[in-house]
């Protein structure tokens, strides 16, 4: 299957944002996502890309943004972060969640499902707070993302690639930083519930490889919660990723209703959490415990 619908969604995107006159907001964003992409394509093209070379190039993206956009993470909303641990801080979470959509793109639509609706409530509370530059990103990221999804699922005649699924992770990163930053009435929490699948996923991945199963976190497995769910439950690929949806989709739409208040956010995301750990136990128990023993 071609794996380049990731360039299809780059190009569309940069043309769409381009159409405006005031491009250079928009100029600096595409700069600091360029390496990022890049690395992706290339890993799509050339095959196994040692994971720190893969990690160098994030980061380069990361420390792009925050010098031409100013996307540093002052604060966690319960309190401000001093600027020598918020810069490595916003270089870890940018790079985090730029893997992140990375990882759970295993099934068709799964990780564009996601990031459709975490673009739609951008846009939404985005244009409620006025601020038009980050609505039109939303807006027309969603119009690109869309039409890859179209031909990507349920029947996956395409596939995103590591380079579109890096792109739209470092942008949906950036673009969480600079709404909360730029708008007061934004709770820092908000956009980590609308993430939270990849989110808990890349960080439960992580503890869970190290930990669990004794081997490297960059080590690539198929214990995701995803995973399990098609294994051990739909047996189909377009009706895990919508078994997905369904267990995101009643956190996003809280999130909206909710998207000032810091401590329901909060609440919310221990909840996720919680729910993500419970069904994952029950799937994954036996699998585990023999994956433990050979180990």
């Amino acid at each position: 299957m071609p794996r380049g619908g990731g360039i299809g969604v780059f190009v569309a995107f940069v043309f769409g944002l381009f159409l405006f006159p005031d491009r250079e907001f928009y100029l600096y964003l595409i700069l600091s996502a360029l390496p990022v992409f890049l690395i992706g394509i290339f890993e799509d093209i050339k095959g196994d890309i040692p994971p720190k070379r893969r990690l160098i190039f994030m980061a380069l993206g990361a420390v792009l943004a925050i010098i031409l956009l100013n996307s540093i993470i002052y604060s966690v909303g319960f309190f401000n972060l001093p600027l020598f641990f918020a810069i490595p801080f916003t270089i870890f979470a940018i790079v985090g969640l730029t893997n992140a959509i990375n990882m759970i793109d295993g099934f068709n639509g799964l990780s564009t499902g996601i990031t459709l609706i975490a673009l739609f409530l951008f846009a939404v509370v985005t244009y409620s707070q006025k601020d038009l530059e980050l609505f039109y990103i939303s807006a027309f990221l969603i119009g690109a993302v869309l039409g890859f999804y179209l031909l990507n699922f349920p029947l996956g005649k395409i596939f995103l690639g590591d380079g579109g699924a890096y792109f739209l992770g470092f942008i949906l990163a950036v673009l969480s930083i600079l709404m909360v930053n730029r708008n007061p009435e934004i709770s820092p929490w908000f956009p980590v519930v609308v993430l939270a699948y990849p989110i808990f996923d890349v960080l439960f991945a992580i503890f869970r490889r190290k930990f669990i199963h004794g081997v490297s976190p960059f080590t690539p497995d198929k214990f995701h919660l995803h995973s399990l769910i098609y294994k051990k439950v739909t047996k189909s690929n377009p009706l895990t990723s919508i078994t997905i949806y369904l267990f995101v989709l009643p956190f996003a739409i809280l999130s909206l209703m909710y998207y000032s208040n810091t401590y329901v956010l909060f609440l919310l995301f221990l909840i996720f959490c919680l729910l993500y750990l419970m069904f994952y136990y029950f799937l994954s128990k036996d699998t585990l415990l023999k994956n433990s023993r050979e180990n």
